[in-house]
């Protein structure tokens, strides 16, 4: 019933994430773009996930231990605790990467013992 709760709270945190990043998207005006160099920016910051890909493989890895060694890796908790974390931390305006790979270390233990 606590790891329902947990996800349920991290999926709800992922929705209201991706919902005011694509009204941020939608208010701001269309980028111009002159150089390449200004091409090459925006390329960059389109493609940045902030982390995601290392908080996913953090969580499969802490599903690895936590679970004794077995090949019994549940994704979907995982991308749920990766983004759901990423996104909390998104909407809280954070970015420092260290407090993200803790906090899924931490929800990866609560979501597999309790």
């Amino acid at each position: 019933m606590f790891e329902a709760i947990i996800l349920f709270i991290l999926g709800v945190s992922v929705l209201a994430a991706g919902f005011l990043s694509l009204k941020r998207e939608l208010s701001t005006e269309s980028v111009s773009i002159s150089s390449t160099d200004e091409a090459k920016s925006e390329y960059k910051k389109m493609l940045d996930d902030h982390g995601w890909f290392y908080l996913t493989g953090i969580a499969l890895f802490m599903q690895f231990i936590f679970r004794g060694f077995h090949f019994t890796f549940e994704l979907f908790y995982a991308f749920i605790i990766s983004s759901g974390i990423q996104s909390i931390f998104y909407l809280f305006n954070k970015k420092n990467l260290g407090y993200k790979v803790c906090a899924v270390i931490v929800v990866s233990f609560l979501v597999i013992y309790l």
